[in-house]
């Protein structure tokens, strides 16, 4: 609608009138005018110079007032008046000045918009006042008539004119007063009234004033929507020989403030709702007689009805009848009249073969409950999505239409004019996620959300990339794998067919090039397309050179998430936000894993860890580790809302930067980590030998921060624990016992200091004061999952192995980390078999899900009785090579310990448990549980 028309909304909307607007404004944005077309109009749809009625009490235009903001078009008056009758009608009385050039168009060109199909334009008054002087355009002002299809190329034709007045001479400090009215409403809703009136303008407003007229006996709702600040002061209201009026006045109003990243249902301008509907079921209601329950099926759709009946499945049935009305009719709207919210009859629609929301949902719909299942028309809203929510209930509050239907159990909304879905509904994209809803069925009263099924499994983005050098000189090879799920997948399957040769190389490289100058795709993407579960994963492999740069003590490789960018939608200006900011990326899971296989000199022994950001807004957390040459970090991405209030906005800043530091952009290896191979084998430095070095270089560094005296309290209890644990890791717990009973003289309430001190006991085989020191620091560490983990193996060791397994099921499901998680699933099997108790359903399921999957559900199958000791070192020995294998093996002999223990095989056990303690890992907790059960068995 044009300016001169943006402060009152007239009933002009049509269903499905913006369902592919974006492409639309897309074009706009670029630069890319709509054509106009004039045409003519029928005489009685435009009167110039009509009186004005007598139901309106115009206002004269005030002086202009020097209290409002300086701006180059400010708006004197904006006088609304809207008439509830027959007919109905709305008057505009405004005036606006133009202070400085820029403004001159927009008074010298007001564009009016109505639709001639059943409203008439009453032009009254045309006037210019220029000092204290007014010349009279009324009678003299050009008129054009002109059609813009603002969505024709996308299928909608609604039949809406824009009368185009053009003014001669017009000059800075001019205030065009224009006054005009649009008599008539949309047959389609029975002369029931529902309108809205904006408050706020776009520029500063001198004085706004809304009247809403008509008969006493029609009681009108009306709500304040949006804007900043409080709400103007309650309207007065008179009646006068059985006429009612209500009337609504400010002064000096700021202009709307719109600031970038905005929820598509913010309104930072204040707007007035008027409705004559009590409730949404009045909506309902009203829907419903558009939507025949009982609108036949042409007989040419027999056989495709009677094909869908035989399908095995009821979601089977629902996804071919989409695909059908999605692939048979083509998209093609024309809202004149009724035919704006009144769908054709499905024979109609089928000899056309084409139709719009409205007119597919109820071909959709006729289909479904054709074939016994119960299904209806939702009403939605494409331009606010939770829009509705803020409405008194209203038709106007929708622009779309779409199917509700219950499928197995779940309800699921699905979208005829959409294009290509397939597979199980359940599975599909929902562009709708989120969104208010009203569906039209009988005894529906109220908006509902729409939230997916499984939005855990369709609304997922994963980019997995795999680096490998064979040296650090050398070129390095690089495979990316992503996984695509529901919207991303369809639009995938779409676009790629579209691509040739070379646009899939482009799209391929991506930010590659960018990246890491020189990189070559090699071959061609492999794509793997699972339609059934609206799954795609693509497969890239790439060569890259000079991936390692050499910097002073290290080799580093610099990497990026890219399928996490544009998460996050953030303004240059934070102070003084008023609107909430978008969060773009919900209600996606985004995960992103680095792999590095570094050359085979590397050995590094770094156990998994887990970094996560504590936010109210996302949840967030970065996992690494590193195995001997191979690095692995994995990190997940997950907002938690659609969008977060402005007075969050800080706090959302700072947390997305303590996010970035944990996620980071570089990956390293010491060249401290690097192995000597000395002369003719002589000399080599062995992992073990590495592992040592750091390790006792650990303890020379904290000694001499202690030695210091600079630290004191929690500081300085930190630096002990660091160093007792580290004479742990090197197996020698008895020489970092006093440091950690210092930790906790110098700090007793520090959780990490009596976690230390239970790590020191735990080592000493003193299971019972480790257990009470992990138990202390839970009640003051919040990293629960940990803790209850060491508490669960000091229990395990004094023989409590119910109670140590309860610890253990607590602390997998307090677990995020999934590799981390399956460790302690480990744990608590063995005090399952211990106890003599059987595994519980789901860790069953999990054992038996991939028992030859990557380390260590191998482990887990053997104590689970899938697999015996000599498969898992053969898995083992498949699955990974050099310092890798050798420290898991370190854990697998150590499992396959247990699992002759748990059968009663001694002898057997006790080998297994040697094997663990001769690899030498002794930072690991499985080389110390080995010395621990050596012990128990005597030796």
């Amino acid at each position: 609608m044009g300016r001169w028309t943006t402060f009152v909304l007239p009933r002009l909307a049509a269903l499905c009138w913006v369902v592919l607007c974006g492409s639309a404004m897309a074009q706009a944005a670029a630069g890319n005018s709509e054509p106009l077309k004039e045409i003519q109009v029928a005489p009685e749809a435009f009167v110039r110079g009509a009186p004005v009625p007598a139901w309106a009490d115009l206002l004269p235009v005030p002086p202009a007032d020097p209290a409002l903001p300086v701006a180059a078009l400010v708006v004197r008056l904006a006088d609304s008046h809207l008439r509830v009758g027959e007919p109905q009608s709305y008057l505009v009385n405004r005036a606006e000045q133009a202070l400085e050039a820029s403004a001159l168009s927009a008074i010298g060109q007001p564009q009016l918009s109505f639709n001639p199909q059943h409203q008439r334009l009453l032009l009254h008054s045309v006037q210019l006042l220029r000092g204290g002087e007014t010349i009279d355009h009324t009678a003299d002002v050009q008129v054009r008539f002109l059609q813009r299809e603002t969505a024709l190329e996308q299928g909608i034709y609604s039949g809406v004119i824009t009368a185009s007045l053009l003014l001669e001479g017009v000059r800075v400090g001019d205030t065009l007063h224009l006054v005009y009215s649009v008599v008539g409403d949309n047959p389609i809703f029975g002369g029931r009234f529902a309108d809205a009136a904006s408050w706020q303008q776009n520029a500063p407003t001198g004085l706004r004033r809304v009247t809403l007229s008509g008969p006493a006996d029609r009681p009108v709702q009306w709500r304040w929507i949006g804007g900043n600040g409080p709400p103007p002061d309650d309207p007065v209201r008179t009646v006068t020989d059985g006429e009612q009026r209500l009337r609504f006045e400010q002064r000096n109003l700021a202009a709307a403030i719109y600031e970038p990243f905005m929820p598509a249902h913010a309104t930072p301008a204040r707007w007035l709702q008027f409705s004559e509907y009590p409730q949404w079921a009045d909506v309902v209601d009203w829907a419903r007689a558009l939507f025949p329950a009982d609108a036949p099926l042409p007989p040419e759709l027999t056989p495709v009805i009677e094909r869908l009946r035989a399908l095995p499945s009821a979601g089977e049935q629902v996804s071919q009848a989409l695909q059908w009305v999605q692939g048979e009719i083509r998209y093609w709207s024309v809202a004149l009249g009724e035919s704006s919210h009144r769908p054709a009859l499905p024979a109609l629609v089928l000899q056309r073969r084409y139709g719009d929301c409205k007119d597919k949902t109820l071909l959709l719909v006729q289909m479904l409950r054709a074939l016994g299942l119960q299904a209806e028309p939702a009403l939605v809203s494409l331009a606010t999505r939770t829009g509705p929510e803020a409405w008194m209930p209203s038709p106007l509050a929708f622009d779309h239409v779409v199917v509700r239907v219950k499928v197995d159990g779940q309800t699921l909304l699905v979208d005829p004019t959409r294009i290509g879905q397939a597979g199980a509904p359940d599975r599909m994209g929902q562009h709708l996620e989120g969104a208010a809803v009203l569906p039209v069925a009988q005894g529906s009263t109220a908006l509902e959300r729409v939230a997916s099924p499984l939005r855990d499994q369709i609304f997922v983005s994963e980019l997995t990339e795999r680096f490998r050098l064979t040296a650090f000189d050398a070129d390095a090879s690089l495979e990316v794998e992503a996984l695509w799920t529901g919207l991303q997948a369809e639009g995938l399957r779409a676009a790629l067919p579209t691509l040739d040769a070379d646009k899939r190389r482009q799209w391929a490289l991506g930010g590659y090039e960018r990246r890491y100058p020189g990189v070559q795709l090699q071959g061609d993407v492999e794509v793997r397309d699972d339609v059934a579960a609206n799954r795609i994963v693509t497969i890239g492999r790439f060569s890259v050179p000079q991936l390692a740069r050499d910097v002073p003590e290290a080799w580093v490789m610099r990497y990026f998430p890219s399928n996490f960018q544009g998460s996050f939608a953030l303004p240059e200006q934070v102070s003084g936000r008023r609107q909430a900011l978008i969060l773009p990326s919900w209600p996606m899971t985004l995960r992103y894993t680095l792999e590095v296989e570094w050359p085979p000199q590397v050995a590094a022994v770094t156990d998994p860890s887990v970094q996560r950001v504590d936010s109210p807004h996302f949840r967030a957390e970065v996992q690494r580790s590193f195995r001997g040459n191979r690095l692995r970090t994995s990190v997940l991405l997950q907002p938690l809302a659609p969008e977060l209030p402005a007075a969050d906005l800080p706090r959302l800043l700072e947390d997305l930067e303590r996010f970035n530091r944990a996620v980071g952009s570089v990956a390293g290896v010491a060249k401290a980590e690097l192995k000597r191979d000395g002369v003719l084998g002589i000399g080599r430095t062995s992992l073990q030998d590495q592992m040592r070095k750091r390790l006792q270089t650990t303890v020379e560094r904290s000694t001499k921060v202690i030695d210091a005296d600079r630290l004191s309290g929690e500081d300085l209890a930190g630096v002990l624990c660091t160093r007792a644990e580290t004479h742990a890791d090197l197996g020698e717990p008895a020489a970092g016992l006093d440091d950690a009973l210092q930790a906790v003289k110098i700090a007793p309430g520090f959780g990490p200091a009596l976690a230390c001190r239970g790590n020191l006991y735990f080592a000493l085989g003193d299971f019972a004061k480790a257990a009470a020191d992990f138990t202390a620091a839970l009640a003051l560490d919040a990293d629960g999952a940990d803790l209850l983990s060491r508490r669960g193996r000091s229990r395990f060791f004094e023989g409590q192995f119910a109670a140590a397994a309860n610890d253990f099921a607590k602390a997998a499901q307090m677990q995020q980390d999934t590799g981390g998680r399956l460790f302690v699933q480990l744990w608590h099997t063995l005090a399952l078999l211990r106890a003599q108790q059987a595994l519980p359903q789901p860790l069953a399921d999990l054992a038996a899900e991939a028992p030859d999957g990557d380390w260590p559900r191998p482990a887990l199958a053997l104590l689970a009785g899938l697999r015996d000791p000599a498969q898992v070192l053969t898995t083992l020995e498949a699955q990974m090579q050099g310092d890798e294998r050798e420290l898991a093996l370190a854990e697998a002999w150590y499992y396959i310990g247990q699992h002759h223990a748990a059968q009663g095989r001694v002898v057997q056990a006790r080998e297994a448990f040697e094997k663990a303690r001769a690899q030498g890992i002794t930072m690991y907790v499985e080389h110390v549980a080995a010395g621990h059960e050596l012990k128990r068995l005597g030796q």
